[in-house]
C-alpha cells in the first residue's frame, strides 16, 4: 500500500499585501488575541514596521536567533502560555518559523500559525520544528505543527541579505533533492523536485519581485511531500555541524549538497536518479548524479557562496564523531567529507 500524507495547511497566499492579508483574516478584535514572533534582525526592516503598524495592539516578541535556542523560546512561551492567544504570526526565516511551531507545541494546538517567511527555508510547509540546546540540534515533529495560513509575499523579502537569500535558495534546492531519497509516489516527487530546481536556478539571482516570488514557489516546490520524504546525509550533516560550529542552514547545504550527490551517486537511488537524468540529459543514473553535483557546484560558486567546513574551523578529527551522530562510519562517506573541508 502507497499513502500520500497531506499537510493540514489551510490556504497559501502568493503576491503582495500580506499584511491587509493577515488584518483581514484575523479581524480587528482578533488582534489583541495575537502575536508577532521575530528576530531582532528582521524587526529592524521597514516591512515588519509597516507589519506592526498595521496589525497594531499585536503583541511583538523579536528576540529569536540563528537555530531557534530553546531559552529564547521557553521565554516568549512564559510571557504568552495562558494569555488566551489565537494567532502566533511569524515573520522571519526559519528559526522564526520552527521556533513558532515549537512555541505552539508548549501553549496549545488549537492556536493557529501564520507564518510570513522572509527567506527560502521552507520552513513554513514542513511538519517538522528544528531547535537548540547545548549545541545540539533536536526537533519535533508533527502534521499539527506545520502553519495553517502561509504568505509567500515578495516585499517581505526585498531587504533580507544577498547572501542569506541565496543561500536558503541553495537549502531548497537542497530539499527538492534529496525529498526522491524515499519510496511512495516518487514521479510526483520528481515532477515538483524538478520544477522547484529549475525555477530556483533561473531565479535566484535576481533581486527584484518577480523574481523572489519565482524563488518562494520554487521553495514551496521543493517541500511538496515533505512528510513522506526522509532526508539524506546532506541535511542531517547540516543539522549536526549547524547546531555545534554556528553555521547557517543555507550555508551547510552549499559546503554537503555537491559532495553528498557524488556519494550518492555510487549506488544511485531510483528517485535521485531519475531527476538528476531529467535535469541534466545524461541517461546512466550514476553519471546523472555526478553531473548534477558539478552543475550545484558551479551554481554555488557563481551565486558567491561557495565555502568550506574548514572557513569554520571543522577539522579532519572532526568528521568521524560527526559521521558518527549519523551511524554512518563508513570509508567512503568520511572521503566525501573530507572534500568538503
Amino acid at each position: 500500500m502507497t499513502l500520500f500524507n497531506y499537510l493540514p495547511i489551510d490556504q497559501v497566499s502568493i503576491g503582495e499585501k500580506s499584511i491587509e492579508g493577515i488584518s483581514s483574516l484575523i479581524g480587528r478584535d482578533g488582534l489583541k488575541d495575537s502575536a508577532i514572533i521575530t528576530s531582532r534582525s528582521v524587526s529592524k526592516n521597514d516591512f515588519f514596521k509597516k507589519a506592526v503598524e498595521v496589525l497594531s495592539g499585536t503583541r511583538v516578541f523579536n528576540d529569536i536567533s540563528q537555530h531557534s535556542p530553546m531559552d529564547e523560546i521557553d521565554s516568549i512561551v512564559k510571557e504568552i502560555k495562558g494569555r488566551n492567544v489565537k494567532y502566533l504570526i511569524s515573520i522571519g526565516g526559519g528559526s522564526v518559523i520552527d521556533s513558532t511551531k515549537v512555541i505552539r507545541s508548549k501553549i496549545g494546538s488549537e492556536v493557529s500559525q501564520i507564518a510570513v517567511p522572509t527567506t527560502l527555508s521552507a520552513a513554513e510547509f514542513s511538519h517538522i520544528a528544528g531547535y537548540s540546546e547545548n549545541g545540539e540540534k533536536k526537533g519535533i515533529r508533527g502534521k499539527n505543527l506545520v502553519p495553517r495560513y502561509i504568505f509567500l509575499d515578495p516585499n517581505a523579502t526585498l531587504e533580507t541579505p544577498t547572501t542569506l537569500w541565496r543561500s536558503t535558495g541553495i537549502r531548497a534546492i537542497d530539499h527538492a533533492i534529496e525529498a526522491t531519497l524515499g519510496d511512495g509516489l516518487i514521479d510526483l516527487r520528481v515532477i515538483f523536485s524538478k520544477l522547484s530546481v529549475e525555477k530556483m536556478m533561473d531565479n535566484l539571482e535576481g533581486n527584484w519581485t518577480d523574481k523572489r516570488q519565482e524563488c518562494q514557489v520554487a521553495a514551496w516546490y521543493s517541500y511538496m511531500d515533505v512528510y513522506d520524504s526522509p532526508m539524506g546525509y546532506s541535511h542531517q550533516i547540516g543539522k549536526i555541524i549547524g547546531a555545534k560550529w554556528n553555521i547557517p542552514h543555507g550555508m551547510t547545504s552549499c559546503i554537503t549538497l555537491p559532495e553528498i550527490l557524488k556519494y550518492y551517486s555510487a549506488s544511485p537511488p531510483t528517485g535521485m536518479a531519475k531527476l538528476a537524468t531529467s535535469l541534466t540529459g545524461e541517461k546512466e543514473g550514476s553519471k546523472a548524479i555526478v553531473s548534477l553535483a558539478e552543475r550545484i557546484d558551479a551554481f554555488i560558486s557563481e551565486m558567491g557562496l561557495k565555502e568550506r567546513l574548514s572557513d569554520y574551523g571543522i577539522k579532519e578529527d572532526d568528521l568521524k564523531p560527526i559521521a558518527e551522530k549519523l551511524g554512518k562510519t563508513d570509508d567512503v562517506l568520511l572521503e566525501h567529507m573530507k572534500n568538503m573541508l
